[in-house]
């Protein structure tokens, strides 16, 4: 009797504990980037340096970026963006989540994503269709954006923040349309 009671012991253990070991993590050196455009003629690549979250095997997405770690290469830039743009003090991060069939974090060869992402940025919700490439890497998981998810700043309500930009730099425009990539690495936890 007291080898059965051990026996169910570790199988509720192993079966509490699972989940644990099947979920993914977003690695360092995992980025958002985006692209402004200015006097319709300038781009700028820019990103965000901490981008962290997890993906479970069932598929599902929870992703935070640190909105104060916008990297424009322009310290001023940077600090304009945080605080005209983003409000960084009342909105701290923005949040991506998705669902993904379980199948698509558990392939073993390269394969492309159809998803439906939703975005909370600057207190607004947005919905985002996304065609994404998940490839197994050495470390665990690559997730790429195949094409640039189409923002707009007036869906999340950065019009006047980006207007605010416009007449601090003396620019004559700046595009209200951002193309917005991913690449996340992912690592089992």
């Amino acid at each position: 009797m007291r080898c059965d009671v051990r026996k169910i012991g570790w199988m509720i253990l192993l079966l509490v504990s699972a989940p644990a070991w099947s979920n993914w993590e977003v690695a360092g050196g995992s980025v958002v980037q985006f692209i402004s455009i200015k006097n319709n003629a300038v781009g700028e690549l820019n990103r965000f340096e901490s981008v962290v979250g997890t993906v479970t095997d069932e598929g599902q997405v929870d992703i935070r970026v640190a909105l104060d770690t916008v990297e424009t290469n322009v310290g001023i830039r940077n600090d304009r963006m945080k605080a005209l743009l983003f409000e960084v003090g009342l909105f701290p991060e923005a949040t991506i989540t998705a669902q993904l069939a379980p199948s698509a974090v558990s392939a073993t060869q390269s394969h492309r994503v159809e998803t439906r992402l939703t975005i909370d940025l600057h207190g607004q919700v947005v919905q985002r269709a996304a065609t994404l490439q998940v490839a197994p890497n050495e470390q665990g998981l690559s997730v790429v954006s195949v094409e640039p998810i189409l923002l707009t700043a007036s869906e999340f309500g950065l019009e006047s923040g980006v207007a605010a930009l416009q007449s601090i730099a003396g620019l004559n425009a700046i595009s209200r349309v951002i193309p917005v990539t991913v690449n996340l690495q992912l690592v089992r936890q």
